[in-house]
């Protein structure tokens, strides 16, 4: 027995409430079990309990064993003077005693709770599966006790989302295009080359960008000097007048560029390599210098995809890579990338400034773009569509991830959704 599943049993009344005594026989009755308390003190407040004919309001302490009460030191906090009931799972001999001297009635729920309860509780504890339920899971209509959990689960993975973003404004002194710039870079680089494209934004602040965005070319050279492509000679014109540029940029700005063995290609279809998703990346800031305003002009899902339809250089037309021609190269970053960006980078980003700005409307509209979005498709979303939870739209598969990296491999079935239908029904 855990304490917290103790808790968690106490919380919701999963115990058999029939013929509960305390452990000096005096019959029990649970009109309220109180508030659970996550600050110091005892861990129920304001309950209201019947001991025999007497009636009490006051506070529940739990614990595992008897014993706990002195381990913890509550013997001797006058805090806990207004605890009317100790309830715990094993019981000893050894009588609980308030700081002021007054004995504490004790109730055990030992032979109260399902055994079915604990055994489901044991199998997700001990469960090898990715997603520890998987076992039980079929046996709940999930997509409906799903639902009202979905909201929740987008809402916390967002202010995980908005604690980054802060992080960077306090950084860059509260530019939101600089912060739009490496959030959208960082997000156009994939799993693989994701953090790379965060640093590179990092490296190259949008002031240098902006006095050169006359010259396109200028552009490509600050972005592909500064991920460390253009450190040695090349074959062909293009990266050689790019390496130029880049020469005389860097010592204009004090530019430090990344180094190039940070960027992977290996097994990456050529249309993402890092050197396409850069050119596109740079096309990108020659036609829209003002990232943030551009993004707070765009209402909907279209406006998106044409504010990041792009023409990159002809070069790629005919390349993945310096040196290296193929038939036929990339122009576009296609709608599925867009979709990555606008869920990890554009949504996060208005609904933080939504709350900057206290404008609840903007924080709505970034997360209704999430049912604009269509599904994704990876492999968390897959194991959970294998269990027959169906994602409809981008907020479905938002609050998926978010549910399996922060409870299930957290282990933290006690605070999901599931974890509490499974644990319900079996009382």
């Amino acid at each position: 027995m855990k304490e917290d599943l103790l808790h968690y049993i106490w919380r919701y009344s999963l115990y058999d409430t029939n013929a509960l005594q305390t452990t000096a026989g005096e019959a029990v009755q649970i009109i309220r079990p109180g508030q659970y308390n996550t600050d110091a003190g005892a861990d129920f407040t304001n309950a209201r309990i019947r001991i025999g004919e007497t009636l009490l309001a006051g506070n529940v302490e739990i614990h595992v064993h008897q014993r706990d009460w002195y381990a913890h030191g509550h013997d001797d906090d006058a805090a806990y003077n207004n605890v009317i009931l100790h309830v715990v799972y094993d019981t000893d001999t050894t009588p609980t005693l308030l700081q002021n001297g007054q004995p504490l009635a004790v109730l055990s729920l030992k032979g109260h709770i399902s055994t079915t309860l604990l055994q489901r509780y044991e199998l997700l504890k001990g469960s090898l599966d990715k997603i520890p339920c998987a076992a039980l899971i079929r046996s709940l209509p999930i997509n409906t006790s799903l639902a009202s959990f979905y909201d929740r689960l987008v809402i916390e993975r967002l202010q995980a989302k908005v604690a980054v973003i802060e992080a960077m404004l306090l950084q860059s002194r509260n530019d939101w295009d600089q912060v739009a710039f490496q959030m959208i870079a960082t997000y156009y680089g994939g799993s693989v080359n994701k953090d790379p494209f965060q640093r590179l934004a990092a490296s190259l602040p949008l002031t240098v960008v902006h006095k050169h965005r006359a010259e396109p070319k200028q552009i490509e050279a600050l972005l592909f000097g500064q991920a460390g492509m253009l450190e040695t000679e090349h074959d062909d014109e293009y990266p050689r007048s790019l390496r130029r540029e880049y020469t005389y940029l860097r010592k204009l700005h004090n530019l430090q560029p990344l180094r190039l063995h940070e960027w992977k290609f290996f097994r990456i279809r050529p249309a993402s390599f890092p050197t396409v998703k850069i050119a596109q990346l740079a096309a990108l800031l020659v036609k829209e210098p003002h990232l943030f305003s551009g993004l707070l002009a765009c209402g909907d899902m279209k406006s998106l995809h044409r504010f990041f339809e792009v023409e990159v250089n002809d070069y790629w037309h005919s390349h993945y890579q310096f040196d290296k021609p193929s038939a036929k190269g990339s122009t576009g970053i296609g709608h599925m990338l867009t979709d990555v960006v606008v869920i990890n980078a554009v949504v996060p980003l208005l609904f933080c400034y939504g709350r900057y700005k206290g404008d609840d409307k903007l924080c709505q509209r970034a997360m209704d773009m999430l049912y604009e979005v269509a599904a994704e498709n990876n492999t968390i979303i897959r194991m959970w569509d294998a269990l027959g939870i169906k994602a409809q739209t981008a907020n479905d598969t938002q609050a998926l991830l978010q549910l399996r990296s922060d409870y299930c491999l957290r282990g933290r079935c006690l605070q999901c959704r599931i974890g509490h239908e499974l644990l319900n029904s079996s009382t």
